[in-house]
């Protein structure tokens, strides 16, 4: 009876020095790996859901502020000035970045520089999919089928839409005021022979490299259509006024003849 009494308060003791030692260091040991679901974990952490459903949940209290963060970072910052030290991944429900009302929430994903954030990435609880957010952020471009976007959205393939709109400023309607100078045909046709295109049109070879941009070149093609237009209105005057002076002339002859 003794010695039983005596093995059980041993294991209590270490019990208690086991639990109070993990209370104070929250920590495990520095070296090893360690697995769940698995026996053999090939990593720092290691996670097998085997066949089921499962997986890892973080919880925050529900508040206007609240959020929750995976982090990747590094501890060495001396040498960094400009480049992200670490990356999140945030569940946010004040809506950061997406300035989302409050009772909505939305995913973030953004990395945190020296100075600032750079190009957050959110999905917000309303289905909308934000890129490089105007807050305090470095925006950045999107690139598909390339490396090396240089505008905010760079496709190399094919892009099938029912419909896309283009915002641009200062549509030709100026063509029509009073006071714009309409090039003479003489003009058009010396710019055509000494350049290949017409004038405030880009080249060939201009559109090669540079590629065209819809809005602006709706607007100059605008342009030329208004300037044709308006040369036909004056040749229609031109000719409707020769036509009226032939109508006369034949007249008088008719009468000439009667006599």
């Amino acid at each position: 009876m003794q010695i039983n009494m005596k093995k059980t308060l041993i294991i209590l003791f270490q019990i208690l020095i086991l639990g109070s030692y993990c209370s104070a260091q929250n920590t495990l040991p520095a070296s090893g790996n360690v697995g769940i679901g698995t026996t053999n974990p090939s990593d720092l952490l290691e996670l097998n859901a085997g066949a089921s459903r499962r997986g890892i949940t973080i919880f925050s209290d529900g508040g206007s502020e609240a959020y929750t963060d995976i982090q990747f970072s590094i501890n060495n910052r001396s040498s960094i000035i400009r480049s992200p030290h670490t990356w999140v991944i945030s569940h946010r429900k004040d809506g950061f970045f997406t300035d989302n009302p409050t009772g909505e929430s939305s995913l973030e994903f953004y990395a945190v520089r020296p100075n600032g954030y750079l190009a957050p990435l959110s999905f917000k609880s309303n289905g909308d999919l934000i890129l490089a957010s105007g807050k305090n952020a470095v925006s950045g471009n999107v690139g598909i089928g390339t490396t090396t976007p240089r505008e905010k959205l760079s496709v190399n393939g094919n892009i099938r839409a029912r419909e896309i709109k283009v915002e641009t400023a200062n549509w030709p309607d100026y063509v029509f005021a009073k006071d714009y100078i309409l090039p003479s045909l003489k003009e058009t046709e010396k710019h055509i022979q000494e350049n290949g295109h017409l004038p405030g049109i880009p080249s060939a070879e201009e559109v090669k490299n540079n590629g065209v941009d819809l809005g602006e070149m709706n607007a100059k093609l605008l342009k030329k259509i208004e300037e044709l237009t308006l040369h036909l209105i004056e040749q229609d005057k031109k000719f409707s006024a020769r036509l009226l002076e032939q109508q006369q002339e034949i007249k008088q002859l008719q009468l000439k003849l009667k006599k």
